[in-house]
């Protein structure tokens, strides 16, 4: 079973973080195996435990004891054993980019350690956060991702424009309509946006579209899929089916049946 805690960040960081989460597993051994949906944010998870607690299943090993997660277009299996304790800071499209400079692309698909990308002072905070109480937890994350903030250039062209376009339209908007209302080539805008969300604004599109089926479905108990389709932008019934089962793993009548393997702790 999980424990969740969920945190705001201080309103200078709210442009780049979404918040907080401080999660734990508590069944007395073993491990839970869950499956994580596609989804257009960055995170940095810091291991608040004292072992190797978490095991993904994809890339068929354990991740880092602090790593940083990439946006995914794939459903990522993963193992959390038992003892399992994280802080997870999730960013909002391009904000990791902005207060990190590291470019998303290279955590598409993947979890990666997060010392060789920010250095020992991941090590050093993860262990004040261990010494730290709750509250002091997140002013501490607060503190140190301000001091970031603040001490690196701004992105030379700033993507938020397109990426609050793509999240009004739920998805639905070409990429010609993103290059006229932001004067950008598609070629810059591609590079920009594959830069700060490690996505190209297509897929992102596509992922915002899938995410609002997802919050749509789980708000309301009785669903007419051809509806939902319709009013989600997708061509067809049948387009809508494929693109479901593409991502989640299973067809959109399965869902509610198999809803409890799907926990969703990163994507709400």
């Amino acid at each position: 079973m999980f424990h969740v805690h969920a945190f705001n960040p201080h309103p200078l960081l709210r442009q780049c973080v979404d918040s907080y989460l401080i999660i734990s597993a508590d069944q007395p051994e073993g491990f839970i195996e869950n499956i994580f949906f596609p989804h257009v944010m960055q995170s940095l998870v810091f291991g608040l435990d004292q072992a190797s607690t978490v095991f993904d299943c994809n890339l068929s090993e354990f991740s880092a004891p602090h790593f940083i997660v990439g946006p995914n277009d794939i459903a990522c299996r993963v193992r959390m054993f038992s003892g399992m304790k994280k802080m997870i800071i999730r960013f909002k499209p391009g904000g990791f980019y902005k207060i990190f400079h590291l470019p998303a692309q290279q955590f598409y698909n993947r979890s990666l350690d997060a010392v060789k990308f920010l250095g020992k002072q991941i090590i050093e905070i993860n262990h004040l956060l261990r010494e730290t109480h709750l509250s002091g937890k997140i002013e501490l994350a607060d503190t140190w991702l301000i001091e970031q903030m603040q001490t690196r250039k701004k992105p030379e062209r700033n993507i938020d424009e397109a990426i609050q376009m793509i999240e009004r339209r739920k998805g639905n908007i070409s990429l010609r309509e993103l290059e006229q209302a932001t004067f950008t080539t598609k070629r810059t805008l591609e590079r920009h946006f594959l830069e700060q969300t490690g996505l190209l604004p297509k897929t992102f599109s596509r992922l915002v579209r899938f995410n609002g089926v997802i919050h749509f479905i789980e708000s309301n108990l009785n669903v007419n899929w051809r509806q939902l389709a319709e009013s989600f932008g997708y061509y067809d019934q049948s387009h809508f089916i494929h693109e479901f089962k593409t991502l989640t793993g299973c067809l959109p009548n399965d869902y509610f049946s198999m809803k409890a393997a799907y926990e969703k702790i990163l994507q709400t």
